[in-house]
């Protein structure tokens, strides 16, 4: 195992857990414990970078670019369901994954985001024993991404 994209893993979780657990609790999360979180993450990657940081530098802008234009069209497309700071919160998780992976995370966060979803439409079906139509609600999405980034840079050890 990799022990620099352990320390990576580590910084970005410590940011990542209570970030999700804010957004599921009230829907919003700390801009700033975020920004403290990117900091951090980038001083972790470029402190891990002995040559030159042009490649790096390369590829995160890609990753933070694609997390953009990924999470903007998705809020564009469901009418601002998606807030700005899952936005935020996009781009700070390509930060971590990087630019191949964040395309993988974005595929595990919308899984599991879609995965929560229909439990709870199952679930609430269950528990009313009829079928009615199920309106359409807020979830928060900040939990999935983090969940997706994980489990992206997971894979990224296994394939590694």
């Amino acid at each position: 195992m990799n022990k620099n994209l352990l320390i990576l893993s580590v910084v970005y979780i410590f940011f990542g857990i209570p970030l999700s657990f804010m957004d599921a609790r009230k829907f919003r999360i700390s801009l700033l414990a975020l920004a403290f979180g990117a900091f951090s993450v980038l001083g972790v990657r470029f402190g891990f970078v002995p040559g030159p940081w042009l490649p790096l530098l390369k590829n995160l802008s890609l990753a933070a670019a694609s997390a953009f234009l990924v999470y903007f069209c998705t809020r564009v497309l469901t009418a601002g369901a998606l807030d700005y700071a899952d936005l935020l919160f996009g781009i700070y998780s390509a930060l971590y994954t990087g630019f191949y992976m964040n395309i993988i995370a974005a595929f595990f966060a919308a899984l599991t985001g879609v995965l929560y979803y229909l439990s709870l439409a199952v679930l609430g079906k269950l528990k009313k024993k009829q079928i009615v139509h199920r309106p359409i609600f807020a979830i928060p999405f900040v939990p999935f991404i983090t969940t997706g980034s994980v489990l992206s840079m997971l894979l990224f050890w296994v394939i590694a």
